[in-house]
């Protein structure tokens, strides 16, 4: 009769066991099942934007072609490439929004990026019969002014894309990992309380579990290939190539991350002839002599300020915070003034003034990124407008 009641014992602990390992087996295997979609859709993803990029990329080249000048037939055989790059560009813009399961931040930075291309275009069709029939200069011109910049917003746009869409994906592949530590605590725990008869189901499970790492490690190595490619992506989307600074997208960022949790001190720099230098000496001086005017700063002030290069001319400081208030002060005015002393540009000697705003940014302004820079960015133009050469302080 005992015997009977022990055997009842172990066949309930057994079915109980094999029950719960059963289980264990399921939600891990359903855990990876979704890991491995996350993952896949995710390069999948990747790979969609970056093709679009290099549609892009392929596109400029042609533009580029149009701008350097070529006769009738070859511009018509280029135009017809830009045509072309468009229409695969488009459908892998569908491919992209066929696939789904993109988040609701991903969605929005890709509408962004959808946006801009299409402004492109847009602007392409508009100027394309101009660049063709216009002389090298204006060409030249059109393309700086006009249609690079979109370019590079919507290639920007779709890099930052990608590092959301990565960043998703590592969001999933943690839970993932959770979900697999508490599943894998739940087996141990069954197996330190089995019974001897029950060491065979016991060893069934433990080489289900050796699968699942094995399986986990795979998932945590995809995850350090995407961490890798994020971060080139994120290098690519947030530099200056030119000056080797961080760009505005990377201005955005930290002053999101400082705005109501501390007080700083922040200086926008704009030079004041930056435009005439272009049109007297052409693009290339002017872009040799802003690496110049980047290189200088840095060299001179790199270890007391964050420096970004917010576009052409234009420059922005954050003041470390072991710098004070007088000291930021005083700094940004010996910065102002150092912008006009003369840089070497391919041989010639430039040298401009500087327009300035600063603010002293306490922790209970309530205010957003947008409009502490537009605040800022008044505060200049008024500089500007008063004469320029000066810094103007916001109170």
């Amino acid at each position: 009769m005992e015997r009977e009641k022990i055997s009842r014992a172990y066949t309930i602990a057994g079915v109980v066991l094999l029950l719960f390992c059963v289980l264990n087996l399921v939600i891990e295997n359903l855990v990876y099942v979704n890991s491995r979609k996350v993952y896949d859709r995710n390069i999948t993803s990747v790979q969609y934007l970056t093709d679009m990029n290099m549609h892009l990329a392929d596109i400029n080249d042609n533009v580029l072609l149009l701008v350097a000048g070529t006769d009738q037939n070859n511009g018509n055989d280029i135009q017809n490439k830009i045509d072309t790059s468009f229409a695969e560009l488009l459908q892998t813009e569908e491919a992209y929004k066929a696939l789904g399961g993109q988040s609701g931040i991903e969605q929005r930075r890709y509408q962004q990026a959808s946006l801009s291309i299409a402004a492109y275009q847009k602007k392409i069709n508009e100027v394309r019969g101009v660049l063709t029939a216009s002389d090298n200069e204006t060409a030249c011109s059109i393309y700086e002014q006009e249609l690079s910049p979109l370019q590079v917003c919507a290639s920007e746009m779709l890099t930052a894309t990608m590092e959301i869409g990565t960043k998703d994906a590592d969001a999933n592949v943690h839970r993932s990992s959770i979900m697999h530590g508490i599943s894998q605590a739940v087996l141990i725990l069954l197996a330190i309380v089995g019974v001897a008869g029950l060491i065979y189901a016991g060893k069934k499970a433990v080489a289900a579990s050796d699968e699942i790492v094995r399986k986990g490690e795979e998932l945590e190595e995809a995850s350090e290939r995407l961490d890798r490619s994020r971060q080139k992506m994120e290098d690519a989307a947030m530099m200056n190539i030119l000056t080797g600074m961080y760009n505005r997208y990377a201005l955005e960022e930290r002053l999101a991350e400082l705005i109501g949790t501390g007080q700083f001190n922040i200086a926008i720099f704009d030079l004041d002839c930056f435009k005439a230098v272009n049109d007297t000496y052409g693009f290339e001086i002017g872009d040799a002599y802003l690496s110049g005017v980047a290189e200088r700063l840095q060299m001179q002030y790199g270890e007391s300020a964050e420096m970004y290069n917010l576009y052409g001319g234009e420059f922005c400081l954050l003041f470390d915070e072991e710098v004070t208030d007088m000291q930021a002060q005083t700094l940004a005015e010996q910065i102002r003034k150092s912008f006009s002393g003369a840089v070497d540009a391919e041989g010639v000697a430039i040298a401009c003034t500087a327009s300035a705003s600063m603010w002293h940014v306490l922790p209970n302004e309530n205010l957003s990124v947008h409009e502490l820079l537009m605040k800022l960015s008044n505060a200049l133009h008024a500089a500007k407008r008063d004469g320029g050469d000066r810094l103007y302080y916001i109170t």
